[in-house]
């Protein structure tokens, strides 16, 4: 539905710059939340109607196998493209896992060995930023910048801001826009044109802080190592050995297949054009069900599928491993891009505008299994409190209460 939306139902400047917005606290919330006993894809249609969510897709693995998947609403093909937000982080860190088992960096080594440009808190100029700190989300660094609005999203989108949403001003974007590194190097130094000193802000190493540009910083890393794109490393070295056809970062090549975003306001879903964002590294990443559990159950199985090594086993257990404690727990934390929770499930979820997405792995000594929650209906033009806090952990625990018995009649077998 096309509608013009009053400036002041919508928080754009502030949720839109923080884009990724569910990496943590929904985190949290799945683990706690028990859903009323029916029938499971029952439960799915009417939480979906509950809240009028458009289109999901949802997948369980058991093991080494994708053991049941569907797709429900007005786009119900398995094939739809749906943007997964955060969960990007985790092909960014293994990507940057596989630079480390080739020797062409060092994990503990300062970034600034590997980029053209010094970075340096600015008010701990001793203080080393290593690329493990940046993976864990440890190195000092804000959210997002000072300027990521204008960076992150392309012209056309926001050309659709200043016609459709109501802003009472008209937001300039850059043309033409500054490279990823001079983007960054502007950004991160006091004398750069896009420096703010909130850009910064603990000692780097001291404690957990969530950052999307740290993961942009990771990208310009892979880009600098390997002489290819971040796009290209990734479709080469994971996206293609493990046949995920149906991923990638632009929604141009995926023409017919993409999920329609939407959000809601005055108790009505609007469409929000499609857009590609310029978070390659942290957060603009598409896919599918089946393409996403290929990817997950190297996760699950040490590294491997079908024949394929994504990463070592070391490597897989050292991005798993807790590094960081997460604020105001003891158990939960944060490994090299990957959440674990106090009851130890393990992975990340993710928001951008239009969309949220998640994906869970439950480690046992018998085996594991995992799920995979993509759908088109998102809280970052307009905050939905009840999309996030309600329906999103409901759906998420309804999928891993259906996976946990489909693993226990596995082992039964």
């Amino acid at each position: 539905m096309k509608m013009r939306i009053n400036k002041k139902l919508i928080v754009v400047l502030i949720i839109a710059v923080g884009v990724v917005t569910t990496g943590l606290g929904s985190f949290f919330i799945i683990t706690h939340i028990n859903p009323t006993q029916k029938s499971f894809e029952s439960k799915i249609r009417d939480l979906m109607a509950e809240f009028k969510v458009p289109s999901l897709a949802t997948g369980i693995v058991v093991n080494d196998s994708l053991v049941w998947a569907n797709g429900f609403g007005e786009q119900p093909d398995l094939d739809t493209v749906y943007m997964i937000g955060s969960i990007t982080k985790t092909f960014t860190a293994a990507a940057i896992l596989q630079l480390n088992e080739s020797n062409l960096i060092n994990l503990d080594d300062e970034i600034d060995n590997y980029i053209p440009f010094e970075i340096q808190h600015p008010n701990y100029s001793s203080t080393p930023i290593t690329i493990r700190m940046l993976l864990s989300h440890t190195a000092g660094l804000a959210r997002q910048f000072s300027y990521s609005l204008l960076w992150i999203f392309d012209n056309q989108t926001i050309e659709w801001w200043n016609e459709k949403l109501d802003l009472g001003l008209n937001i300039t974007y850059w043309d033409p826009k500054p490279s990823l590194g001079e983007f960054l190097n502007g950004s991160l130094n006091p004398k750069g044109p896009f420096y703010h000193y909130q850009n910064w802000y603990s000692e780097p190493g001291t404690e957990f802080l969530y950052s999307n540009v740290g993961f942009e910083l990771l990208g310009y890393l892979i880009e600098q190592v390997s002489n290819q794109s971040m796009v290209d490393y990734v479709h080469e070295h994971i996206h293609n050995p493990l046949n995920m056809t149906s991923s990638g970062y632009n929604y141009l090549d995926f023409t017919g297949k993409n999920a329609i975003p939407y959000e809601r306001i005055n108790e009505t879903n609007f469409d929000i054009p499609l857009y590609n964002l310029s978070m390659e590294g942290s957060g603009s990443l598409r896919s599918t069900v089946p393409d996403l559990a290929k990817f997950m159950i190297a996760h699950m199985n040490q590294g491997e599928y079908n024949g394929f090594q994504l990463l070592n086993p070391e490597s897989i257990e050292l991005m798993h491993e807790k590094h960081v404690s997460l604020p105001g727990s003891e158990k939960a934390g944060y490994g090299l891009g990957w959440f674990i929770s106090e009851e130890g499930l393990q992975g990340h979820d993710g928001a951008v505008p239009g969309f949220l997405a998640s994906m869970f792995i439950n480690e046992t000594g018998q085996g594991a299994y995992g799920i995979i929650v993509m759908f088109n209906r998102g809280s970052s033009f307009v905050l939905d409190i009840d999309l996030l806090t309600s329906f999103f952990p409901a759906i998420n625990i309804l999928v891993l209460e259906h996976a946990e018995n489909l693993f226990q009649q596995a082992l039964s077998v």
